[in-house]
């Protein structure tokens, strides 16, 4: 089958989640330094890694309705500050510094590089709040490879719902057959992705698998070129 759009997730696909988590946690304590005069990096990566969880926080661990307050709220408690800022600057200091931070998974700006120069369409599908997703890719330099970007916010649907893949398809005039997705997430993008119609490749590294394996697997996104 001929493919001739291909669609990304963006978390630990596009972008290495726990690297992108010590920029910022670098950012945030260069930042505020004045304020946490002794504060570790490790110790901010920790406290973010525990709640962010790779983009899948546990509920029990949300203080708050978003990753970004609730990370806020766990930096004001847990770290030592001459000078505490308020709940609504740290927060906001993650939506606006956090996509900035984003570093890219090795090899991804040379494959869509590659994928666009060779006519594909590109769009992103992932879970999660539309300006965020922006931000990120902004901070990645990768905005401008994609003719469509999706957020669950945008559409108001969620991966693995099919209807989020459907969509991104009619958007870029592609029918699903002809379409490949490659994400991280065995079941949210996987199976998503394959019960719309879509081919799908899995990019191991992040997620166990509970159950079969996914058909087709990649360890690292150069490999994608075979399936095209």
């Amino acid at each position: 089958m001929t493919i001739r759009a291909v669609l990304f997730d963006l978390d630990n696909t596009l972008t290495h989640r726990d690297q992108s988590i010590l920029a910022y946690s670098q950012h945030l304590a260069r930042t505020y330094q004045h304020q946490l005069p002794h504060a570790e990096i490790s110790q901010i990566q920790s406290i973010i890694r525990r709640i962010d969880n790779g983009g899948y926080p546990q509920k029990e661990l949300l203080t708050h309705p978003s990753i970004a307050a609730s990370v806020a709220y766990a930096l004001q408690q847990e770290l030592t500050w001459s000078s505490l800022p308020d709940l609504d600057e740290l927060t906001q200091f993650w939506f606006q510094q956090f996509g900035l931070s984003a570093v890219a998974m090795p090899g991804a700006n040379h494959l869509l590089s590659d994928l666009k120069q060779q006519g594909y369409k590109l769009a992103v599908i992932s879970n999660g709040g539309h300006a965020t997703r922006l931000t990120i890719l902004q901070g990645l330099g990768f905005s401008h490879y994609f003719n469509e970007i999706v957020s669950s916010e945008l559409v108001g649907m969620s991966k693995p719902n099919p209807e989020i893949f459907l969509h991104t398809s009619r958007q870029l005039a592609v029918e699903p057959q002809h379409c490949l997705f490659i994400g991280d997430h065995p079941v949210n993008d996987i199976q998503g992705a394959t019960h719309a119609g879509m081919q799908a490749v899995w990019l191991k590294g992040f997620h166990e698998v509970e159950g079969q394996q996914p058909k087709h697997t990649i360890q690292n996104l150069a490999e994608i070129k075979q399936y095209l």
